[in-house]
């Protein structure tokens, strides 16, 4: 339960007054907004005092008074008064400023802005205990979600107040939580879950007289309503008929409304004499009172009603009132004809912002306008009918139009709220832990306890486990890195050549390279049980290696290796063997398919708290390689460069600063390959 909530407890005669019995579309008996008084002079006149307490207070009075009648000016005194109130002190004074931000906002059609205001409310309200301005936060919030299309929120905060059903202390203060929850579910849609909510009002309205006939009444309409939507319509006839029979309400709209629903309800069960005589009743019935929204429902079933029984000109002149009460109500931003009847409690008709009006006038004047063509096109006047289908048409661009307004106020609205909403959140789970705490705090610090004991075990045996399977990984890794490097072909190929030097009684060239060959190898054996080598140690692996490789292709090759002098080679580190398989491929898909005599250049060199390792050849390049490769079928596939990039990986998860690989393919002048570039980054400090 919100921690408001329990506060409101003891006091729900005195919300269910001000809120349940409010104006507006969550009005129970009196449907019109009646203006609030205030002494405005005298405010105005408190407003130049120099004391910022009183000061602050009469702006706060007229920021709150004219939040429906003048919005603009209202948010100018709340301004105003914000900049003499105290956040703490005048906690109560700032959350009525608040209030009248957003609500004036809302007169505006600036729904974002409203729900922002509106959840500080909420959020301040439930600190300050100020039931009051709890429920109309709620309020204010609930039907701007409405005006904005987010019928979930809309729903959701509504029922923040369920709760309070349980807990009210009287019959009426029930019913009239129950009538507003349902009328929440109605107009969202979700009828189903309305309709429950209105019988038990309706089952509280028998029973208990302080109710009244009047809220009685206009629950029963708002049964027939929801039950005529889920097309039960026995159902909903039976309630339209009660509505109606609840004359001592005096109430002129509900029975309007009550005796168009029975008309619909006759229509739809086949009784089409019974419909026409409700509809006549709430046509005269509108007229009088001036409710053009009925009067436009009305004049369409009227003119389905003489379309169906084939008076086709009755028909079409009903068909055109409505076009005429539809457009009426778009355009003027009203229901009723009476301006003192039309004051929208939430909306201010100087805003073009699409809301009720607009979409109800327009759905009004497209259905008419179908209807017409539909007919024109059964009695084959094509004119008339395409005439007809085309207005219909205008009017539908017209409402997309409004409709895409509306999508991108919905869009602001909902991000506006998931900001909000997540610290609302966060209050209500922390005022449940505090409600929780004496009689939990043990019980919670034990499970905790155990909890972090058997999350430790879990994260230690987790941890284990990682770290043995990042090992083998690496081991495995350096497993295959070494197989790759003593690969047979080249430990016989080198040592062939070696026996070709002494055969051919070269002892000082099969000298020269057999030390190269054992240097080679015994670094080769030596790095593969390290994960890092000195860059000394990785330049003397690369210049065997290339000495013997050349050797081996019989000087198909040159190489150069340049050391930048200002690197210290003896203390920088780097995985070992890191160059070596792209130096071969260097020679197998790039220097052995070139005709010429080619060069491989290595060079290494520091730049912004880096240092580098450069690969270039002159070969054929990578594109034309693999062609070459492709015709002849060959089977040298590069595992080495495979095995390199995994390392790379391994590595870079370990280490706060990565080793960045880089391979550019060179072009010359004619656009054809011309070599390979690779390049490794490698930071100073791994």
């Amino acid at each position: 339960m919100h921690p408001a909530l329990k506060q409101v407890q003891g006091s729900l005669p005195f919300i269910f007054a001000l809120w349940c019995l409010m104006s507006g579309p969550w009005a129970v008996a009196q449907l019109y907004y009646t203006p609030e008084l205030a002494d405005t002079n005298a405010l105005l006149k408190q407003v130049q005092s120099s004391v910022p307490a009183v000061k602050s207070e009469a702006l706060a009075e007229l920021a709150y008074f004219f939040r429906q009648q003048d919005p603009e000016r209202s948010l100018l005194f709340a301004e105003e008064a914000l900049n003499y109130a105290h956040p703490e002190k005048d906690l109560n004074r700032m959350i009525r400023i608040y209030f009248a931000r957003g609500s004036a906002y809302h007169h505006q059609g600036n729904y974002p802005e409203s729900v922002r205001w509106g959840l500080d409310v909420l959020d301040m309200a439930a600190k300050a205990k100020d039931q009051l301005m709890w429920f109309r936060s709620i309020e204010l919030l609930v039907l701007t979600y409405l005006y904005s299309n987010n019928n979930e929120l809309a729903m959701k905060y509504a029922f923040m107040a369920y709760p309070m059903i349980a807990a009210a202390k009287s019959k009426t203060e029930k019913f009239g939580l129950l009538i507003r929850l349902g009328w929440v579910c109605k107009q969202t849609g979700n009828y189903e879950r309305a309709i429950p909510l209105f019988l038990k009002a309706d089952q509280l309205s028998a029973v208990c007289d302080t109710i009244g006939p009047a809220n009685t009444a206009l629950n029963a309409l708002h049964l027939g309503t929801s039950y005529y939507a889920l097309q039960q319509y026995d159902s909903a006839l039976f309630f339209f008929r009660k509505s109606d029979r609840v004359r001592a309400a005096n109430n002129i709209e509900v029975i309007d409304w009550a005796v168009t629903g029975i008309g619909r309800c006759f229509r739809n069960l086949n009784r089409p004499d019974s419909a026409l005589h409700y509809f006549q009743i709430s046509k005269n019935l509108s007229e009088h009172s001036g409710d053009m929204s009925n009067l436009a429902a009305v004049n369409l079933e009227l003119g389905n009603l003489y379309r169906e029984a084939g008076l086709i000109s009755e028909a079409v002149t009903y068909y055109l009132q409505a076009v005429s009460f539809g457009k009426w109500i778009a355009e003027n931003h009203a229901f009723y004809s009476d301006q003192r009847r039309s004051i929208d409690f939430w909306f201010s008709p100087s805003q073009d912002v699409p809301v009720f009006y607009e979409i109800s006038g327009y759905k009004t004047v497209i259905t008419a306008y179908r209807s017409i063509s539909e007919v024109f096109r059964d009695q084959g006047n094509y004119k008339d009918a395409l005439s007809n289908f085309e207005e219909a048409v205008n009017v539908e661009n017209q409402l997309g139009k409004i409709y895409r307004r509306s999508e991108v106020i919905q869009l602001s609205t909902r991000y506006e709220t998931s900001f909000k909403d997540r610290k609302i959140q966060m209050l209500l789970r922390e005022s449940e832990q505090g409600v929780l705490k004496i009689n939990r705090s043990r019980l919670v610090i034990s499970i905790l306890s155990g909890l972090m004991g058997l999350g430790l075990l879990i994260f230690l045996f987790l941890y284990r486990n990682k770290t043995v399977e990042a090992r083998q990984n690496s081991i495995a890794l350096q497993q295959r890195l070494l197989r790759s490097q003593m690969n047979p072909h080249f430990i016989y190929n080198s040592l062939s050549c070696i026996q070709s030097f002494i055969l051919s009684h070269e002892p000082d060239l099969a000298n020269k390279y057999l030390a190269h060959f054992a240097r080679l190898m015994r670094n080769i054996l030596k790095s593969s049980a390290q994960e890092f080598v000195t860059l000394e140690e990785e330049i003397v692996t690369i210049e065997n290696y290339l000495e013997l490789q050349r050797v081996r292709f019989a000087d198909k090759f040159d190489f150069r290796i340049e050391v930048d002098k200002n690197l210290d080679t003896g203390t920088l580190l780097l995985p070992p063997m890191m160059a070596q398989p792209f130096i071969e491929n260097s020679i197998e898909h790039g220097i052995k398919h070139k005709e010429a005599k080619g060069l491989i250049e290595v060079r290494f060199w520091q730049s912004d708290g880096s240092f580098y390792c450069e690969i270039r050849d002159d070969g054929v390049g990578r594109e034309k390689a693999r062609e070459i490769q492709m015709k002849s079928d060959a089977k040298h596939r590069s595992v080495a460069t495979i095995i390199t990039r995994e390392r790379l990986e391994v590595i870079n998860r370990k280490r706060k600063h990565k080793i960045s690989l880089g391979i550019i393919d060179l072009k010359d002048d004619a656009g054809e390959g011309a070599g390979t570039r690779v390049v490794f980054e490698v930071p100073m400090r791994l």
